[in-house]
């Protein structure tokens, strides 16, 4: 099974605003909108406050391209608008590599940091009991 769990929250840049021009920003805005139309994704902006945002919730019997399409919108919306923060939290029990963590993405500043997960991991037994040693 595959669960992604994200929240991004979207800003221009992480930067003086004082130092951008209202067109600007707008550009900035109307860039993040392509990205998400373009995403193959079901994605959309929500705004709480005037603030917009994107959460995203994925649980699938398997990986698809969703996954990686929703992790690379992240990116190019971080790398874009690169005030925007936020992180994704993926487990997939079907990676060979990381079948027993979830891994991390954390986004700010308009870079993607990456790495696993040692709050919930080891999944086995941190959050679960091995059935098998039980039996």
């Amino acid at each position: 099974m595959l669960e992604l769990h994200g929240w991004l929250t979207v800003s221009e840049t992480y930067k003086d605003e004082d130092n951008y021009t209202d067109e600007t920003l707008e550009d900035i805005m109307r860039q993040v909108n392509r990205i998400i139309e373009n995403s193959g994704t079901q994605l959309s902006l929500q705004y709480m406050n005037g603030t917009p945002f994107l959460t995203t919730l994925l649980c699938a019997n398997h990986r698809t391209n969703e996954t990686d399409n929703i992790i690379e919108t992240y990116k190019s919306i971080a790398k874009t608008a690169t005030g925007s923060y936020g992180i994704i939290y993926l487990r997939d029990d079907e990676d060979k590599e990381h079948y027993n963590e979830f891994q991390i993405y954390i986004f700010k500043k308009g870079e993607c940091i990456y790495k696993t997960d040692d709050i919930f991991s080891p999944c086995i037994p941190t959050i679960e009991d091995d059935i098998y040693k039980t039996i």
